[in-house]
């Protein structure tokens, strides 16, 4: 089934009689995060990427050094 292009422009008064009407239901979707327990999981992410970047910043900062260190002379 293809997609079909459905132009939808406002009109005055009530819609002609030939005009097809789109009547939908919708429902909320509600993510992972909006429950305690997803909340208590995004938490918990978030301070273990908080850790990990953390730990990786002095040893990157040692490197930085090092390199520098080495293209002191030039």
């Amino acid at each position: 089934m293809g997609r079909e292009t459905i132009e939808l422009r406002k009109t005055e008064g009530g819609p002609r009689p030939d005009a097809r009407i789109i009547d939908a239901e919708f429902t909320e979707f509600r993510g992972p995060r909006s429950t305690f327990w997803g909340k208590i999981k995004a938490g918990l992410q978030a301070l273990l990427w908080a850790a990990a970047i953390g730990f990786l910043i002095p040893p990157a900062l040692v490197l930085l050094q090092r390199a520098g260190d080495l293209l002191r002379p030039f």
